[in-house]
């Protein structure tokens, strides 16, 4: 069969199995890039070496991404012979990377960098609505006031970049004091909007107030809470929030990711001796193993903390 059509059968596969579309176009780009670098069209013309001269040519790129790549391509080769499109075990040609795992602390926002940052996208917000008469800055005074917005939602839900930016309006409750996030895996996950996050969201609502009517309305028509500059019906990519990110990291002086606010969150809840189940269902992990195994050393150090105050030489 041919390799296009036989990823275009997997990837239909995929959406099956309800993945996240993020993960579908990561699965594509990789099998796709394949495609084209082999240069061939037939699943039955691959061999070893076109797997092992593929490796290669990306071995400059990061492990992480080698990894992936592989897995991608094992899975995807492991589906075909299965289905029978094509007739050797190709799959067998890709050997995964096997190295030590080692237990490392995942990297957290202190409470002086959080308030730094609030002050920053405060600041921004403060001087931005000094100009907003003016179209240009008019729009960028909204940006600022969003940016503040989604880094608290980032910040109080834990939740993932993709979810935090494809949140739907409906799927706010104020008076219920409820989110509904649309998580990995295609499921739902209802969690409690903290208080300091009620504040960041009815802030929010009477910033938006002070917007021109037009602008206003062209927000308030979209169903998305974070509406797309040039499509209120879409929302905001996530390359927006990549960028917003790159000048938080700038302000802060440090690496910021969108990440990094979950993991700040999950950590918090930790220190702050959440059962684990509880910090499961909040950060929408499938099962509360998996929690224990991102966050041991987190979950150890704590628990030392903990265990040592019972010390005592009288």
């Amino acid at each position: 069969m041919q390799i296009e059509k036989a990823i275009f059968y997997f990837l239909e596969s995929l959406e099956s199995e309800q993945l996240s579309n993020h993960s579908i176009r990561a699965y594509s780009q990789d099998l796709n890039q394949f495609m084209k670098w082999t240069n061939k069209e037939e699943l039955d013309m691959l061999g070893f070496e076109d797997f092992q001269d593929y490796f290669i040519s990306i071995k400059g790129l990061k492990l992480t991404s080698i990894k992936r790549k592989r897995v991608v391509l094992h899975r995807f080769m492991k589906y075909c012979y299965r289905k029978q499109l094509c007739l050797e075990k190709l799959y067998e040609y890709i050997d995964p990377i096997k190295n030590k795992k080692t237990v490392v602390p995942k990297e957290v926002l202190t409470k002086e960098e959080i308030v730094k940052l609030f002050n920053y996208l405060n600041s921004e917000i403060a001087r931005l609505a000094l100009k907003k008469e003016q179209s240009y800055y008019h729009y960028l005074y909204y940006c600022a006031i969003r940016n503040r917005l989604l880094v608290s939602i980032l910040l109080y839900t834990g939740c993932r970049a993709h979810e935090a930016v494809a949140l739907k309006k409906q799927d706010i409750n104020l008076i219920g004091q409820t989110i509904l996030l649309f998580t990995k895996g295609g499921k739902y996950n209802q969690i409690p909007i903290h208080e300091d996050l009620m504040a960041a969201f009815e802030e929010y609502e009477q910033a938006l107030e002070t917007l021109e009517k037009d602008f206003y309305k062209q927000l308030d028509e979209s169903i998305y809470l974070f509406p797309s500059k040039n499509n209120n019906a879409a929302y905001l990519s996530t390359r927006t929030l990549h960028d917003l990110m790159n000048k938080l990291s700038e302000v802060m002086g440090r690496h910021i990711h969108a990440h990094l606010f979950r993991h700040t969150f999950a950590s918090y809840c930790i220190a702050a001796n959440m059962d684990i189940s509880t910090i499961s269902s909040l950060i929408s992990h499938s099962n509360p193993s998996i929690t224990l195994s991102i966050y041991t050393h987190e979950i150890d150090a704590h628990n030392k903390q903990e265990q040592i105050k019972k010390l005592s030489f009288q």
